[in-house]
């Protein structure tokens, strides 16, 4: 149990660990051919635009950034999520991250875009992380939205956060929205927002 419930900790606090971190690892494919299983290939949608344009898929939280790694071009390394997120999403074949998280009233509230290498699943990647919160002691939480599975933590003794985790799949990433802090009903309403938004912008496909 003392494990468990060290891991939920840890899941907690993995926005504010990802934004104190300011040494990022970005990569770039060229022609190596020992790179070839971190490419990402994004669908052209529009013929006019170079082969293989980048795509960003995120809204712009509420509040103070207190990340953006949207600028960097092919993303940061996994290992930004930390330890125990790394390992799980680099094994389902997550390559690189982009995220966006902000501190607004007490509430810290983050996107991340996160790409998996050619020939990978997002939804391998989707299934991975849910198991992991699951066994972290997260709640599954129903949403309206097909293909977006939602996980919740309340406040338990020697852990005072609300905290809410959404992850779908769009295209060849995998998309994760989430909210937490001490105050539940800020909490609430700060997530309800920006999924709504987001998912409003960027739906599930």
């Amino acid at each position: 149990m003392r494990v468990w419930r060290a891991v939920a900790v840890a899941l907690v606090h993995v926005l504010l660990t990802a934004a104190v971190v300011g040494a990022v690892v970005v990569w770039g494919f060229g022609d190596d051919p020992e790179l070839a299983g971190q490419r990402v290939t994004v669908p052209d949608t529009d013929l006019r635009l170079p082969d293989n344009p980048e795509r960003l898929v995120l809204v712009r939280p509420p509040g103070f950034l207190v990340m953006d790694s949207t600028t960097v071009k092919a993303g940061n390394s996994p290992d930004v999520l930390g330890d125990i997120e790394s390992d799980v999403l680099s094994g389902a074949g997550v390559v690189a991250v982009k995220a966006r998280v902000a501190r607004d009233d007490g509430v810290s509230q983050g996107v991340w875009q996160m790409a998996v290498h050619d020939g990978a699943d997002p939804r391998d990647a989707q299934r991975a992380i849910d198991a992991l919160y699951e066994q972290g002691g997260w709640t599954r939480a129903y949403t309206a939205h097909d293909g977006v599975l939602l996980r919740t933590q309340t406040p338990s003794e020697g852990q005072p956060f609300t905290g809410y985790r959404a992850h779908y799949v769009l295209g060849p990433y995998l998309i994760r929205i989430e909210a937490y802090g001490t105050d539940k009903d800020r909490v609430d309403q700060a997530f309800a927002t920006l999924a709504t938004r987001q998912l409003t912008e960027w739906p599930p496909g």
